[in-house]
Order: C-alpha cells, then structure tokens, then sequence
C-alpha cells in the first residue's frame, strides 16, 4: 500500500495550540534544566510572551537549538556509565511540538514487532510477544546488541528516511539543526556529527524510523523480531537458520545502515537450555523471570532507602521515597514466575524497616509502650540492643511492628502489587 507524502508540515510545529500543548507535556515530564540553566517554573511564569518570542522565532527560521548539557549515568552494572542529554526547556517544547506533528505520520507505516516509545504500546506487550513465539518453537533466539546506538545514527541516512514520507525542508532543516547542536560536557563544547542523543524528545522517535527498515526486512523474510528501540531479538526455529540469520541481519545493519554490531555482547541462545534477557527479564524454556542484575539492583535500592543508622519518621519515609518505588517497580517486574519471591522480598524489607524504627526510637520504652497497647504485661517484656540488626527479628519486634502496623502506615507490598494484576 503506497503511503502519503507531507509536503507542507511546518506551520503546525509553531501553531500556538501545538506549542502551549507541547509546553505541558514537558511539565508533565519534569526534568532537569539544560545549558541555560532555564527551570520549566522559570519557563512558566512567562509562559505567554516566551511562547510568542518563540513562535516568532520559528515562524522567521530564526530558531537555533542550544547545545544539550550531557549527564552520565551509572548502567546497571554499576561499572560502565553512558551518556544521557538534556536539551534546555525551549527545546524540548519545540522537539516535542515537532514530535506531535510527525508521530501521527510514521505511526501509519511502524511495523507491529516495534515497541519501543511508542503510543498505546508497552514494554510487557513485547515481552508477551516473546513468550509467544517460544511457546510456538522458535526458540534459537539472536539476542543482539548495537553499540552506542543513540551516538551513532548517520544523520543523512536518517534524513533520507525522513524523506520518504515527508518532504517539507523546513522540517528536514529543523530536525537537522538539532541533531548538529552538540553538546556540553561541562564547560567544553562538543560537535555532534553523527547521532540522536538519549535524553532528547524527538530521540525515540528518531531512533524507529531508521531502524523502521530492519523490521521491514526481517518481516518480509518471515523472521520474528521483538524490537524495542535499539533492544531487540530474533526468534528462529532451527540452530541452522538462526545462523544464517545472525549473519545477513550483521552484515545489513553495518553494510547498509552503518551501525555497529556489538559481537562480543551479540550472541545465538537456544533458549530451552539457557537463558537470555531481555528487557529486564530472563527467559529459559517458557519461563518468564526477574534478570538477577535488575534483582541485585531492586535490593540494593531498597537497602539504600531503609539504611539502618538514619534518625526517621518511618510513616514520611514510606510514603515519600519507598512506596513510590516499590509500586513502580513491582508493576514492571509483577509479569514474571515472582509471586514466592515477592513475598519473600515483602518480609525482608518489613525486617529492614524494623530495624529502622528501633535505631529511629533509641530508647526500649518506645517499644514497651507499644508492647503494652497491644495487651502485653510488664512481666513479658525485656530488654533488647535497639541499635542491633539481630533485635529486628525478635518476637518483641515482631509483635510490636507486626504486619498489621505497616498495613497502617500504608506500606505498599510487592504481593498485593502483583495481585493487583488478577483483579
């Protein structure tokens, strides 16, 4: 089916509907400020006159995108760092303003195997599709790994597949000027010639389109891809095919769209007999579980948020920084073989915030006193080490801080998380 081509778009991005729209969508999304250290508050509280300056600008071709302020962050290893951008607030309204007028356009022709930033489309809707095709045997999988993807797209590649559907050159220009704004890695300025920096509005988008032509390739050849992003695996039925495969999709993303094939982390997986993650999750046979890394990482968190020499109110410290966590986490994570290891981590991290309420009271005659409330007599109580991780396992604590207390703060547990998913 032949698809429409947009030869007029610009007017769109600066109508001052689209931009108001796009300023709350990055208020919606928070986020740091870029170079010029301009908060959203900041941006806000002259919303109407900068978005005025700013639509002039656009209208007049005027508008130069600021360098994006590069931040690294840790990778899950805790080893390896990699880079994310952080365009300014003026930016990531017109990225986003632009991403409205062009996401409509190439959601017509996105493959369903991409399911990656993506609208009405979830990361456990790809890792539901996996589970499908390894119960259906194809079950030799190339779990493949592009190296810095983000960082390297070629720019003209990219804008030639811009072109096939849209081609408005002011369009083309200002996604041309974003891509060569550079970026700021403290006070030195850096040239960007090739890539979509990670942190960017516009990136994901971006970063479908050119990989749009790998999923067009292995779906006209019949192969099962899952591609989030740049994450993505194939799924074959035989060890001789997912050979020959793994070797024509290599030479077609290096030969053809100039990337580079990460070959020591890119591997073939016969999944009956050993694992593979993706997204988070390990697969081996039809079991779908936690990557013990994302695991290590979970407990790590946790330990960090119920650190045992910190002076708190425990309910403040529920409510504000471990609740939001837990939740979130457990939705991601609640679609795997973890209901036993989720009651589990529930009675350890119950343990870990007694431990918290005892170094928080100091003195016994806290926990006496709720001993007492709860029906225990003088002769039943003794003395324990407030300060003593051991004391959080004692049947005092256990019947002072029981479950019912947490349940009264509003500790929300990764079990009734996941029991929320039959509900």
């Amino acid at each position: 089916m032949k698809r429409r081509v947009w030869y007029s778009l610009y007017d769109k991005v600066y109508k001052t509907a689209n931009l108001v729209s796009a300023f709350y969508q990055v208020k919606k999304n928070k986020g740091a400020p870029g170079v010029d250290k301009v908060t959203i508050e900041g941006y806000e509280a002259k919303l109407e006159d900068n978005l005025e300056v700013l639509q002039q600008k656009l209208k007049d071709k005027r508008y130069r995108p600021k360098p994006v302020r590069r931040k690294m962050i840790d990778k899950d290893n805790g080893k390896k760092q990699r880079p994310l951008g952080i365009p300014a607030v003026e930016d990531r309204i017109v990225q986003t303003s632009l991403r409205n007028v062009l996401e409509p356009i190439f959601e017509e022709e996105f493959l369903p195997c991409s399911y990656g930033f993506r609208p009405r489309i979830s990361a456990h809707m790809a890792l539901d599709k996996v589970t499908e095709h390894l119960r259906a045997g194809y079950h030799y999988v190339i779990d493949a790994d592009l190296q810095s993807y983000f960082d390297t797209i070629p720019h003209d590649k990219l804008e030639q597949q811009i072109r096939k559907r849209v081609t408005d050159g002011s369009i083309i220009e200002l996604i041309h000027r974003f891509l060569e704004a550079g970026v700021m890695v403290g006070d030195h300025y850096e040239d960007t010639p090739e890539g979509a920096p990670q942190g960017g509005v516009l990136s994901p988008l971006l970063s479908n389109i050119y990989l749009h032509q790998l999923d067009q390739l292995m779906t006209e050849r019949g192969h099962r891809i899952v591609r989030f992003a740049d994450d993505f695996i194939i799924l074959c039925k035989s060890p001789k095919s997912v050979e020959r495969v793994m070797r024509s999709v290599s030479r077609f993303l290096e030969e053809e769209l100039s990337l580079t094939v990460n070959q020591e982390k890119t591997k073939v997986v016969d999944a009956m007999k050993e694992p593979f993650t993706f997204l988070g999750y390990e697969f081996i046979g039809n079991i779908r579980r936690i990557d013990p890394k994302k695991e290590a990482k979970f407990k790590e968190r946790v330990k960090e948020i119920t650190r045992r020499n910190q002076t708190v109110d425990i309910q403040l410290l529920i409510q504000d920084k471990l609740n939001p966590y837990i939740r979130g986490w457990a939705n991601y994570f609640r679609y795997g073989n973890v209901k036993n290891k989720f009651k589990e981590w529930d009675s350890w991290i119950r343990r870990r915030l007694r431990m918290v309420q005892l170094r928080s009271w100091r003195h016994i005659k806290n926990l006496h006193r709720l001993l007492r409330r709860k029906g225990w007599r003088e002769e039943n109580l003794r003395g324990i080490r407030m300060f003593a991780w051991r004391s959080s396992k004692s049947p005092m604590v256990h019947a002072a801080l029981d479950n019912e207390f947490f349940s009264e703060l509003g500790l929300v547990s990764l079990s009734s998380v996941y029991d929320e998913r039959y509900l």
